[in-house]
């Protein structure tokens, strides 16, 4: 009985199967002179009809994407931050996790295009004159998802490598916004639960208060949540008296409000600071809210006719931003 397959045949064995070949040897009385299976004689005699080689060809297999020099680098980057995004590091890696997008329904993807459609010609001056508004949360501790960091096996608990949590869980902050590109109107630290009357409230206080202080003229557009709690009577009745001019955005399209995107960028500048507390969370946001520059706000406000193309580009399906 032939032995079993268990690595690659050697050199001097093939050498010899070719020989039995070259000799006028079928691949039956080779198999049973050399004791291998006859498909391991076949494939021997085909690959050097083919490529006239014995042995493996130089060169097969995958390719490295990083030379021995990026190896290094990335390591150290790795160690000076722990958290870093891997597209930073190495750009050429294709492979990786699989990004995470709200889901678009049919209905909802034709109402993603028909806004996109129906917005994407106005001018940047017409952009300009949106208000923008939003509410988001920003944890004290920790993260609502998973912290990917960089380590080695022997880093499992080194504290660059660890996420700290409290027992009771850290807390968080919520709070309301808008903003233009002309500038930051008012933030508001939201106690519990968001209602319709709440957000009345808010809009009928702090809404006014922003328009007026970053001198929206009378032409402007509102654009808030599609939210169940945004559109209850209480609050379609409140700006309806007020005669504000909206932007029917569709739902499950953050990327499409430039306002989501300010809200990640202060959780980064926010990170840095490292609160303890619900009190210095709030003092740090206040602080780094007031303080976004308005080439900021700017490029974001500037950005929406490029994702209203990319849109239409995927038919309606999340976009890259």
């Amino acid at each position: 009985m032939a032995p079993k397959k268990t690595k690659e045949y050697s050199n001097d064995l093939r050498e010899v199967v070719i020989k039995h070949y070259l000799n006028g040897n079928n691949e039956r009385e080779i198999a049973q002179s050399v004791l291998i299976p006859r498909t391991s004689v076949h494939y021997m005699i085909q690959k050097y009809k083919s490529t006239k080689c014995i042995g493996n060809i130089i060169g097969r297999g995958r390719k490295r994407k990083t030379t021995s020099h990026t190896d290094r680098n990335v390591q150290r980057k790795i160690k000076a931050d722990r958290q870093q995004f891997v597209g930073v590091l190495v750009k050429s890696v294709y492979t990786v996790v699989a990004r995470k997008k709200p889901y678009v329904s049919k209905i909802n993807r034709g109402k993603r295009l028909e806004y996109a459609v129906t917005y994407r010609e106005k001018p940047l001056g017409f952009w300009n004159s949106v208000l923008w508004s939003e509410e988001s949360k920003f944890n004290l501790f920790g993260s609502d998802g998973k912290i990917m960091v960089w380590r080695t096996t022997a880093e499992e608990f080194n504290p660059r490598c660890t996420v700290p949590t409290v027992k009771h869980g850290g807390g968080n902050v919520k709070c309301w916004g808008c903003f233009s590109a002309s500038g930051v109107g008012n933030l508001v630290f939201i106690d519990g639960n968001m209602t319709g009357e709440l957000y009345r409230d808010i809009l009928q206080k702090k809404l006014l208060q922003s328009v007026k202080k970053l001198n929206m003229n009378t032409d402007w557009y509102f654009q808030h949540d599609s939210d169940s709690k945004y559109r209850t009577s209480i609050v379609t009745n409140w700006l309806d008296r007020e005669r504000m001019q909206r932007l029917k955005r569709p739902s499950c399209s953050p990327d499409i409000n430039p306002i989501e995107y300010l809200w990640d960028e202060m959780e980064r500048r926010m990170k840095k600071h490292q609160p303890k507390n619900e009190k210095e969370l709030k003092d740090i946001l206040t602080r780094i809210w007031y303080g976004i520059e308005q080439s900021v706000l700017k490029k974001l406000v500037h950005s929406v006719p490029n994702r209203l193309n990319e849109v239409i580009r995927t038919k309606g399906y999340p976009t890259r931003y």
